[in-house]
């Protein structure tokens, strides 16, 4: 899998969030949560960024 492919699938994650979190069927926080950890599970290039934003938001909860 090249780079650009790896693009490719990202885009189309973040526009099934976007469409999925405007059409009310779940909230926006939920379509949120669950795209940052699709994106950590794919292991995609951005997984880093998205797993720097979780451990800083977990470090306010956790300590």
């Amino acid at each position: 899998m090249t780079q650009t492919h790896i693009w490719v699938i990202d885009s189309f994650l973040f526009l099934y969030v976007v469409l999925t979190a405007r059409s009310r069927e779940i909230r926006a926080y939920q379509a949120t949560l669950i795209a940052l950890f699709g994106f950590l599970l794919a292991g995609t290039p951005f997984a880093y960024p998205v797993w720097a934003v979780v451990q800083a938001i977990g470090s306010l909860f956790f300590g």
